[in-house]
């Protein structure tokens, strides 16, 4: 049997320790089963709209306008279909959820809502595999309402990740529509080079079996 030598094994097992790094992620694309109409759609939560260049889940977001939200329509809530899903070209390891919730600035205060009350207060969220095979989820979260900048939801690390269900389950009080403003997901992504770090201690290792 071939074994790695003690340089080698210490060699890939730096490696490994370094070769990911922290990054806030957005999904790829996103869906949902309830939308306005296309100036709110879903596509408002993960491009970033309403907020400024180089944000954080510390930046603030813009009051409720179009093109910034995602909002339902009337009675999504009651009827059950104020969900959205986000989907990742590859697989992701995720270990947070950042969520700008809903601002529903009204009329009269610079934004275009109804009512102030669309924020969401309560939600599901489940994590899915490629087969769409649910992995890990948070039920039964709380929000606050009125909060512009990011509020975190953490957790162990979730390989694997290539889609997201979110259900909203209350808001803070309309009847009418709920929604979000933006979303992002903190994961771990390889560092660059480390591809090529690993590379060559797997031939530093196949040199010491010759």
């Amino acid at each position: 049997m071939n074994r790695m030598s003690p340089v080698s094994a210490a060699l890939v097992a730096a490696c490994v320790a370094s070769s990911a790094t922290a990054q806030m992620i957005a999904p790829n694309s996103a869906t949902t089963a309830s939308q306005f109409s296309s100036l709110y759609d879903i596509g408002n939560v993960i491009d970033g709209s309403g907020l400024p260049a180089g944000f954080d889940v510390t930046s603030s977001h813009n009051v409720y306008l179009t093109n910034n939200h995602w909002t339902t329509q009337s009675g999504a809530l009651q009827a059950g279909n104020a969900r959205a899903s986000f989907f990742f070209d590859t697989a992701q390891s995720i270990y947070s959820f950042n969520m700008w919730n809903h601002r529903s600035t009204p009329q009269g205060q610079g934004g275009v809502g109804a009512d102030p009350n669309y924020a969401v207060t309560r939600f599901d969220i489940v994590f899915r595999d490629a087969g769409g095979t649910a992995i890990f989820s948070l039920l039964n979260q709380t929000a606050l309402p009125n909060i512009a900048i990011a509020q975190n939801y953490n957790f162990a690390t979730v390989d694997g990740v290539r889609s997201v269900d979110f259900t909203i389950l209350a808001n803070n009080g309309s009847t009418q529509y709920t929604g979000l403003a933006e979303v992002r997901f903190n994961g771990t992504i390889p560092s660059p080079g480390a591809v090529g770090v690993l590379a060559l201690a797997g031939l530093a290792a196949s040199r010491r079996r010759r």
